[in-house]
C-alpha cells in the first residue's frame, strides 16, 4: 500500500459532532463527523507487466505448495499491495497466513469472480469503492468529502461514498487506504486530490455506486 506525498487538510477544532461539510452537495443530510484528520493513502493490484527486471521467484501458498513462477519484483510488490495480476492474466492474492520474509503466502484465485483480488470480508475488491481501515467494522459505509466530484477514469465522478471491505496490514487506526485498481490511476488521482489526510463522516445514508475501470 502506497502513501501519497500530498498536502494535508487544515485541522478543525471540532470533532464527533453533526456538521454539514462544504464539500457535500446541496440537499444531502447532515452527517456525523467520525474523524477530522485520518491519514489517506492508496493501494492497487500489482501488475507483473510493469516490472522489467529478469529475476524470477516461485511464489507458494501457506502449505509451501508452488503456485507460480513470477518476476521477483512483482512478488515483492504483491506483498505490499495484497494482490497481483501476472503477464499471462493470472490473479494472485494473499493466502491465509503471514508472508514474513518469504513468498509462501499467495494463492491463485478466480479472475472472473475476483478480477482485482479479495478483500478481508471475502468480497471482490471494488475500484474506488473499497477502502481498507482498521478501526471500523467490515461493511461500514463512510462518506469522504474530499472524494466528491473527483474525476475517475472514463469521466465518471465520485460521490464520496466508500465501504470498509478491507483491513490494512501495514498501518494502525485513523487511516483510510483507498483501492484504485492500478498504480497509474493512483498517480492521476493523487495529482487531482492532493491530500494526505481527510475528514471521514458516517456514511449510513450513502448510495454506493459501481464504477467501471479497465487496467
Amino acid at each position: 500500500m502506497s502513501a501519497t506525498l500530498s498536502l494535508s487538510l487544515p485541522a478543525f477544532p471540532f470533532s464527533g459532532e453533526l456538521i454539514s461539510s462544504k464539500f457535500e452537495k446541496r440537499g444531502t443530510p447532515q452527517r456525523k463527523l467520525i474523524s477530522n484528520k485520518s491519514a489517506f493513502t492508496y493501494y492497487w493490484v500489482a501488475s507483473e507487466a510493469s516490472h522489467k527486471t529478469s529475476a524470477q521467484i516461485t511464489i507458494k501458498d501457506c502449505k509451501n505448495r508452488p503456485v507460480a513462477t513470477v518476476n521477483r519484483d512483482f512478488a515483492i510488490e504483491m506483498k505490499t499491495e495484497g494482490s497481483g495480476i501476472s503477464k499471462s492474466g493470472l490473479v494472485f492474492n494473499f493466502d491465509d497466513c503471514s508472508c514474513g520474509s518469504s513468498f509462501n503466502c499467495f494463492v491463485k484465485i478466480d479472475k472472473n469472480e475476483f478480477p482485482f483480488g479479495i478483500a478481508s470480508n471475502e468480497k471482490p475488491l471494488r475500484p474506488f469503492v473499497t477502502v481498507a481501515a482498521n478501526d471500523f467494522k467490515l461493511g461500514t459505509l463512510l462518506f469522504i468529502p474530499a472524494l466528491v466530484d473527483v474525476v475517475l477514469p472514463g469521466g465518471q465522478r465520485h460521490n464520496g461514498c466508500v465501504v470498509v471491505d478491507d483491513q490494512g496490514h501495514g498501518f494502525g487506526g485513523k487511516h483510510i487506504d483507498w483501492f484504485v485498481a492500478s498504480e497509474a490511476i493512483y498517480r492521476t488521482l493523487d495529482n487531482q486530490i492532493r491530500k494526505d489526510n481527510v475528514q471521514v463522516f458516517d456514511g449510513a445514508s450513502c448510495t454506493i455506486k459501481d464504477y467501471s475501470v479497465k487496467i
